[in-house]
């Protein structure tokens, strides 16, 4: 398929989804191995901040959600892997010797590899927003969080990620906006990338209309649990823009990233789960890897990659095809509901982007 045919047939998808009110706005960006314009292969642009508001365009950032597990979580963690400051078969008490305090079992015997596999046993979610407002002890809270579930059994968790986030803090003596700036975002000119509140004003697609903050939610973090972090965790916080996404998803598709060597990229985005017979999917340090029930289309090969975020948003990366997908939408506008509309989007974009770009 021409350039010029792949953004038609990616504007209708997009214009689609907007007609029929799963986003008000999307960028979809697309980045091979080339080695101009960052690799770019194409950027469709549809829609607007909010419904009625103005026109999205290419340096519009949108909340990443969970992406910042993988984003800005993930390269700092990595970073610190190789420098031998944190151990994949290290355990949480090490770090905090109060963690699971006279709790059985405790979260001060999992490790940090089962935090990253997302099998620590930790429960999904906690709402700490409802009983707590400061960083501090939102951590201590975290800490102190029972394990619910069976060690060693998937089990997708924010909490995990969150007490990650307590390690590199703690290890690393630094705040995790400050060094995922320093490690990532800044060696890879992702300038339009950081942590929240973002300024009045700002060019950003606008999340939820949220009862309980009583405002429009708009350069202001949408998730709850992350507000209450003073919008900076491990788990979400980080707004940003398809092309930087881009860059940092180049990074990985070369394996060339200024924060870790090639050896520790590959060991994230291959499978070390090692559960699949009790039903998890197959998953690297923090990235989700390609499987059967995966909704990301149906065109990816089985060395795909890549994370999804609660707002809408999505990156993937595809080695064996040699290119790697940014899809910003804020489908929580003007408020949560149903994510079929934005699975089924996925879905066709990303088949729509291996069928053109496969081989690029």
């Amino acid at each position: 398929m021409a350039e010029n045919s792949f953004a038609d047939a990616a504007a209708a998808l997009l214009e689609r989804a907007i007609a029929e009110r799963v986003t008000p706005g999307a960028v979809l960006h697309v980045v091979g191995r080339g080695a101009t314009d960052a690799g770019e292969l194409a950027t469709v642009i549809a829609g607007s901040l909010t419904y009625d508001g103005q026109a999205v365009t290419a340096a519009t950032r949108y909340d990443l959600a969970s992406l910042t597990k993988v984003v800005g979580c993930l390269p700092v963690l990595l970073h610190l892997l190789e420098a031998g400051e944190i151990e994949l078969e290290q355990r949480v008490g090490h770090y905090f010797s109060n963690a699971g305090w006279f709790q059985e079992p405790s979260l001060a015997d999992v490790s940090v590899e089962e935090l990253a596999m997302h099998s620590s046993g930790l429960p999904a979610w906690t709402p700490l927003f409802a009983w707590l407002n400061d960083r501090k002890t939102a951590v201590a809270n975290v800490l102190q969080t029972a394990i619910s579930g069976e060690r060693g059994v998937y089990e997708y968790s924010d909490l995990g990620v969150m007490v990650l986030g307590a390690i590199i803090e703690r290890v690393s003596g630094e705040r995790l906006d400050a060094l995922a700036e320093r490690l990532a975002l800044e060696p890879l000119g992702m300038n339009d990338s950081g942590y929240g509140p973002l300024a009045a004003g700002a060019n950003v697609a606008a999340s939820e209309d949220d009862g309980w903050r009583g405002r429009l939610l708009q350069g202001e973090v949408h998730d709850e649990n992350a507000s209450v972090m003073d919008g900076i965790s491990a788990h979400a916080g980080l707004f940003g823009t398809a092309a930087d996404l881009g860059r940092y998803a180049r990074a990985w598709l070369t394996l060339d990233a200024p924060f870790a060597g090639s050896e520790w990229l590959e060991l994230a985005n291959h499978d070390r789960s090692g559960h699949a017979g009790v039903g998890g999917p197959p998953r690297g340090i923090l990235w989700r890897l390609n499987s059967a029930n995966w909704p990301i289309g149906k065109s990816l090969s089985s060395s795909a990659y890549g994370h999804t975020g609660f707002t809408g948003t999505s990156l993937i990366v595809e080695p064996e095809q040699g290119w790697a997908c940014v899809l910003l939408t804020n489908r929580v506008h003007p408020r949560r509901g149903s994510s079929d509309g934005v699975i089924a989007l996925r879905r066709a974009v990303h088949s729509l982007v291996a069928s053109t770009f496969g081989g690029a």
